[in-house]
C-alpha cells in the first residue's frame, strides 16, 4: 500500500515546477536577466533537482509497481535533461538550441510529475472501469496520438520565442492540435458519460484548451500592440506558456485514464472469448 505522503510529494514537485516554468517564462529571449534573478532561478532549478532524486529513491524504495518506479525514472531522467538543458541556454554556444530544450524539458517534466500523481492517488487505488473502446478514431490510438502533438506544438511555440522559426507554424498547430482536443474530449464525453474518471479528466481538458486558446490570442494581440519588453506581452506571454505547460499534463492524465480504462478491440474479443470457455 503506497503511502498518501508520497502523492502529496508529487503534487508538491509538480507545484514547484509549474512556479519555475512561469518563472522562466517571465524572461526574455535574447535578454540578460538581472544577475539575482538568474541566480534564484538556478537555486530553485538545483532544490528541484535534489527533491527529485529524493523522490525517486522514496518511489523505488516503497516497493512500487515496476510500471511506477519506470515513471519516476523517466521523470528523473527527464529533470536530468533539463538541468543540462538549462545550464546550456546561458552559455554562447548554444543558447537558442538549448534554449528551446530547456523549454520543452520542463514542461515535459511538469506533465510527468502530475502523472505520478496521478497514479499514486487514492482514486488510482480503486482499480480501473472497464469500457469498450468503439468507433473511429479508436479512443486507445487518439491517446497516444494527442499528448505527442502537443509536444510538437510546444516545440513550435518555443522555436518561435527563440526565433528560430516564424510564428506561423505555430498558429497553424495550434488550430490542428485544439481540434484534435475537442474531437478527443467530445468522444470521451458522448460514448462514456457517466465514467467516473473519463469524465471529469475530458471537462477539464476541454476548458484548458480553451483557456489556452484564448491565451494565445490574447498574447498574440498584445505583441502587436507593443514591444516584447513592455509588461503587458511579458505577462500574457508567460501565461500562455504556464497554460500550455498545464495542457500538456491534462491531456498526458487523460490519456493514461484511456489507456487504463478503455479496452481495445482485440482485448475485447479476448474477454468474451474467456466467458465462452
Amino acid at each position: 500500500m503506497k503511502s498518501p505522503w508520497l502523492h502529496r510529494f508529487a503534487i508538491l514537485l509538480a507545484a514547484l515546477s509549474l512556479l519555475l516554468i512561469m518563472d522562466g517564462a517571465l524572461v526574455v529571449p535574447g535578454t540578460q536577466p538581472a544577475p539575482e534573478t538568474l541566480s534564484l532561478h538556478r537555486l530553485a532549478g538545483f532544490a528541484l533537482g535534489a527533491l527529485t532524486v529524493g523522490f525517486v529513491a522514496w518511489l523505488v524504495a516503497a516497493g512500487s509497481r515496476p510500471q511506477m518506479r519506470n515513471l519516476g525514472w523517466i521523470v528523473l531522467i527527464i529533470a536530468i535533461a533539463d538541468g543540462v538543458a538549462g545550464l546550456a541556454s546561458v552559455q554562447a554556444a548554444v543558447p537558442r538550441t538549448a534554449g528551446i530544450a530547456h523549454a520543452c524539458l520542463a514542461q515535459m517534466f511538469f506533465a510527468a510529475m502530475i502523472a505520478v500523481a496521478l497514479v499514486t492517488s487514492g482514486a488510482w487505488n480503486r482499480g480501473p472501469e472497464f469500457v469498450n473502446d468503439y468507433g473511429w478514431p479508436s479512443m486507445r490510438s487518439l491517446a497516444i496520438f494527442t499528448p505527442l502533438l502537443v509536444i510538437l506544438q510546444i516545440m513550435l511555440g518555443a522555436g518561435f520565442r527563440q526565433k528560430a522559426l516564424t510564428l506561423l507554424p505555430h498558429v497553424l498547430g495550434a488550430m490542428f492540435v485544439a481540434l484534435v482536443i475537442l474531437l478527443e474530449s467530445i468522444f470521451v464525453l458522448q460514448q462514456f458519460p457517466v465514467h467516473r474518471s473519463l469524465r471529469p479528466a475530458a471537462k477539464t481538458l476541454l476548458g484548458v484548451a480553451f483557456a489556452q486558446v484564448f491565451l494565445g490570442m490574447t498574447a498574440l494581440i498584445m505583441k502587436s500592440m507593443a514591444n516584447d519588453t513592455d509588461t503587458s506581452v511579458v505577462v500574457t506571454v508567460a501565461a500562455h506558456i504556464t497554460g500550455g505547460a498545464i495542457t500538456l499534463a491534462t491531456t498526458v492524465a487523460l490519456s493514461i485514464l484511456i489507456r487504463r480504462n478503455v479496452q481495445s478491440r482485440v482485448e475485447e474479443e479476448d474477454v468474451e472469448e474467456t466467458a465462452r470457455t
